[in-house]
């Protein structure tokens, strides 16, 4: 059993972001999902709000996208890798907070995009590039009909609290989604995270 954020092998600017946030051993969800979530394979977590479940699926995205961060100011070089969905823009907006802390050192860029605000900000920082985007599916596909954001390099593909978002019927949005994905690459993670 994994007993500190050391055994994970993250790497210097994660490691440093979460000790910087006071993080020392893992939460029991963390401790179960960082090593499957790292070693690429597809995960379904189901644990109560507060238990560390954003910890447990966006450091291991991080870690694994180490690989593309970049200093470079181009969008080109910041395509959307890891795709993180949520049913509400509290919640979007929640997961985008943790996200940024966790790559505060790093070199990647996250951004979020939830309807009821003005599209034109969530469209610049897009055109900014990310390669880690947080969305409510409708603000989503308002975006992929604006043709504002490129899902072509998605890797992973997360559903946050997924057994809400089909509760509030947004079975046949995710499904679009999901087909937007690249067909090419089906082998993209996937987590999907329940309440």
């Amino acid at each position: 059993m994994i007993t500190s954020f050391t055994e994970f092998g993250f790497a210097e600017p994660i490691y440093r972001a979460v000790s910087e946030l006071g993080y020392k051993e893992p939460t029991p969800i963390q401790a179960q999902a960082i090593p499957h979530v790292l070693q690429g394979r597809d995960v379904m977590g189901a644990a109560q709000t507060g238990t560390g479940k954003t910890a447990g699926f966006a450091l291991p995205i991080l870690q694994k996208l180490m690989v593309h961060a970049n200093a470079s100011a181009s969008p080109a070089r910041h395509p959307v890798r890891a795709l993180i969905i949520a049913p509400t823009r509290e919640l979007a907006d929640q997961i985008y907070a943790n996200v940024a802390a966790y790559a505060k050192y790093s070199n990647l860029k996250s951004a979020v995009v939830f309807g009821g605000v003005d599209i034109k900000p969530q469209i610049a920082a897009m055109r900014a590039g990310c390669e880690v985007l947080i969305a409510t599916p409708g603000r989503l596909l308002d975006h992929v009909e604006q043709r504002t954001v490129n899902l072509s390099q998605v890797e992973i593909f997360v559903m946050d609290e997924a057994d809400r978002m089909l509760d509030m019927g947004f079975l046949p949005d995710i499904q679009r989604i999901i087909n937007l994905l690249p067909k090419q690459r089906r082998e993209h993670q996937v987590l999907a995270l329940l309440r």
